[in-house]
């Protein structure tokens, strides 16, 4: 206990002995006035951010804006975008990909509103988001102002705390997934919302004007429209209250209701358009990250990816946009990396716990932490990965709030000779934000685009399905455009490399087998290789329409009708109810196998399965003419022309099965019908 009052009061001490004498009260407020801060936070966010200005779209981006229907339609598209799961305009039907879904539309709708008046245009996008964390940055610093006042007022602007926290907040380069990727505006405008919700109930603790409440509502409202992440200021507000003020428990309580409230119709709207968020997902890994895991395994990887965050917000290096399986192995107990972290976190309650009662910067900073990364630990429900760096966008302002303060307050309590106060404590603040500015703004660089940021970090996240994945599938599109001919080997090469590899990781993997048969096609058009990886995802997916796309595709050039056959006798054992199966069977037998016993058997079987397809009705019925049973060959024939009155040759092919009836005069109707689509047709004497 004495060493707590000790503490609290040399840092008081420090806090005088840093305003000179000889200096005015007057000097003291305007040596760093509000309009210089701003200025400098602005220049901060855009010297560090900047570079992003120029980036092209990337990763997630594709889901929320350049794939995304609803956001494409512009302004007409933001009552779709508020009334449907995030997912929706993506996928155009609703899925279950994760547990509870997503219902973030506030972030989306902005989206649709820059194409509205911009068109798809990255780089007002990213200059936006840099704008965004620079109002980030000044709202900031005006809570922590408020909260902190003991700590502002010195000259010096390295003692100022809600400055230096501020700075060290807006410099650290966790933050780059957020600010680099324009999907992560959902992050930013839920901290702005939070953040104006405190300073309005900040406000209000001081004079208790009701507008103020207004607003806190408003703010809080805003927030939680952009990510739901924002419900942990229900908690971490009051707490920093309690810490930070001497505000009584009925003003506090009130200046909470408006949160509440807000939260309460949130959700209530978020139920009304989700739906049922009860319904459990689709056992898919990179859905589902610890899916094969036992209950054991699961909590021990937890707690290693606990220890990651803690690695990653003290040495931000490397960072990778993939932390999906198998990045992060599954873990166990017995390994010291689960045991370690989690000994660091309990460390870490024990100095929160113990520091309450003193109400400790650490204290209020370690629970901060802890309660803004609660809701995306996967310990209170599966988020649907691991663990990924814009999980502590907002959590890892508890540490900028701890290291400030190490700094600009406990360090000069150490140091004892003021002339080196003044030279040491700057110098690891410059040295810092040095560091901080390099890797952020080289990091910046990997989010240039897909191909850049996969393929570097694809080389981080070594054994990650995903980062393999999607650096294979880039390569493939990057190899096969025009005009890159002279890469065109090495980068499908190497695309097949990563693609076996994320396969040796998820043996299971659909988006990688897709992939592999494109890249062994384009290879070296190996279609026993294609073929091979092509089989193991019907076998997974027997339905998989890209698939048979595909077949489509690279079978076009093809000339052997028995390998063919032979490919697709295959898929009929997988999916033998498949219309492109049955279809191209029947379709090969007749024309050139001239087995037409076979070609029916199979035609009939793709009718049954597509009634609506006027081709395979045509070649159905010219298989029956062909057996000389003109009656069927005039029933699927008339059926094609139904759906497809426009085809010449079937209403040549049903004159000719009249003719072989030797019913000459309906045989003249459609032979006319035919020459009247075609003149150039040449009708049979």
């Amino acid at each position: 206990m004495g060493r707590y009052n000790k503490n609290l009061h040399n840092e008081k001490k420090v806090i005088k002995q840093s305003v000179k004498k000889q200096v005015s009260e007057t000097v003291v407020k305007n040596y760093l006035n509000k309009k210089s801060i701003y200025i400098i936070i602005f220049l901060f966010s855009f010297v560090f951010y900047g570079n992003t200005i120029i980036n092209d779209y990337t990763l997630d981006d594709a889901i929320v804006i350049t794939q995304n229907e609803y956001t494409l339609k512009g302004v007409s598209g933001i009552k779709d975008i508020f009334s449907t799961e995030l997912f929706t305009g993506f996928f155009k039907v609703k899925k279950d990909l994760v547990m509870g879904g997503r219902y973030r539309p506030l972030s989306v709708a902005t989206f649709a509103l820059e194409i509205e008046i911009f068109g798809q245009n990255p780089y007002i996008s990213h200059f936006i988001n840099v704008a965004l964390f620079a109002l980030i940055g000044i709202l900031l610093f005006e809570v922590l102002s408020k909260l902190l006042k003991k700590y502002n007022k010195s000259l010096k602007w390295y003692y100022n705390l809600p400055l230096i926290t501020t700075l060290l907040y807006l410099a650290h380069p966790i933050h780059t997934e957020v600010v680099a990727n324009i999907k992560g505006r959902d992050e930013l405008l839920s901290l702005i919302g939070v953040l104006i919700t405190f300073i309005y109930t900040l406000k209000y603790i001081e004079n208790k004007k009701t507008i103020y409440l207004i607003f806190s509502f408003l703010g809080f409202f805003a927030g939680m429209f952009s990510k739901e992440i924002g419900i942990t200021f229900l908690v971490t507000i009051p707490l920093a209250l309690w810490f930070f003020t001497d505000s009584k428990f009925g003003k506090v309580l009130i200046s909470m209701m408006p949160l509440l409230i807000a939260a309460i119709i949130y959700f209530i709207i978020r139920g009304t358009v989700l739906g049922d968020q009860t319904t459990k997902v689709i056992p898919e890994l990179m859905n589902d990250s610890f899916l094969y895991m036992t209950s054991s395994q699961k909590f021990a990887t937890i707690a290693y990816t606990m220890g990651i965050y803690l690695k990653l917000i003290f040495f931000p290096h490397p960072l990778t946009y993939d932390y999906y399986p198998y990045h992060i192995p599954i873990t166990e107990w017995s390994n010291w990396h689960a045991f370690g972290s989690f000994i660091i976190v309990v460390l870490l309650a024990i100095i929160a716990f113990k520091g309450i009662k003193y109400k400790t910067i650490i204290s209020f900073g370690i629970f901060f932490y802890a309660i803004s990364l609660a809701p995306v630990s996967n310990i209170l429900f599966p988020i649907g990965a691991f663990m990924n760096e814009r999980f502590v966008f907002i959590a890892s302002l508890g540490f900028c709030i701890i290291l400030a303060w190490f700094i600009s307050v406990k360090l000069p309590l150490l140091i004892k000779k003021e002339k080196t106060r003044i030279i040491l404590v700057p110098f690891i603040l410059i040295l810092i934000f040095g560091l901080y500015g390099f890797k952020t703004i080289t990091r910046n660089s990997d989010w240039k685009n897909d191909f850049t940021l996969f393929t570097h970090d694809v080389k981080i996240s070594v054994n990650g399905a995903k980062s393999n994945c999607s650096a294979g599938g880039k390569l493939i599109e990057e190899g096969t455009k025009p005009g890159n001919e002279a890469v065109r080997e090495q980068y499908l090469k190497q695309a097949i490399k990563y693609l076996n590899h994320s396969l040796e990781i998820y043996p299971a993997y659909g988006d990688a087998l897709l992939l592999l048969g494109n890249a062994w096609f384009e290879y070296n058009k190996n279609y026993d290789s294609t073929l091979i990886a092509y089989k193991t995802l019907l076998n997974l997916n027997p339905n998989h329409n890209q698939v048979f796309t595909n077949l489509d595709i690279i079978f076009k050039n093809l000339d052997s009708a028995d390998y063919k056959i032979k490919v697709y006798q295959d898929l009929y054992k997988i999916n033998p109810n498949r219309f492109e199966v049955n279809y191209n069977l029947g379709n090969q037998y007749g024309r050139y196998k001239n087995d037409l016993t076979k070609a029916i058997f199979y035609l009939k079987r793709a009718v049954v399965i597509d009634s609506k397809k006027s081709f395979a009705l045509k070649d159905l019925g010219v298989a029956y003419g062909m057996e000389a049973k003109y009656d069927s060959s005039i029933i699927f024939l008339k059926k094609a022309a139904e759906l497809d009155p426009k085809d010449s040759q079937t209403f040549l092919n049903i004159g000719i099965s009249y003719m072989n009836k030797n019913q000459k005069e309906e045989a003249q109707k459609y032979f006319k019908r035919a020459k009247e689509l075609d003149p150039k047709i040449n009708i049979p004497n």
